[in-house]
């Protein structure tokens, strides 16, 4: 399984989130490829583009685009004929979201502190 590392910056167009499939893992038009969330739920099927689970708003056999910034995605391909198999597993960091420094980590953990104590 490849694993793509990206943020959402970089991901991000102006019609939502695209994750694109690496153009050389086409081998074959007897492919079956899948999209799944996080949690093994299947989300998209390029062969059916109708029937697409939130938050994907279009997918195609190249790419799938979502709504908003997903953390982790899978996609897999399969060709029966070839026997050729390929997973990747999207891995989204989101670069905006706030991060803490140790000052602050301290002064929370002080205020939790305090307040367990009364």
């Amino acid at each position: 399984m490849d694993i793509i590392n990206v943020t959402c910056a970089e991901i991000q167009t102006e019609y939502g989130f695209e994750f694109r499939v690496p153009s050389d893992r086409f081998t074959d038009s007897d492919c079956e490829q899948s999209w799944y969330s996080k949690d093994g739920r299947l989300l998209a099927d390029p062969s059916d583009p109708e029937t697409l689970i939130a938050p994907v708003i279009n997918v195609s056999s190249d790419h799938l685009i979502t709504s908003h910034c997903l953390d982790e995605l899978r996609h897999e391909i399969i060709c029966d004929t070839s026997g050729f198999r390929y997973e990747s597993m999207f891995r989204v960091r989101n670069e905006t979201a706030a991060t803490l420094n140790s000052d602050v980590l301290d002064e929370v953990s002080s205020s939790q502190v305090k307040h367990q104590e009364l």
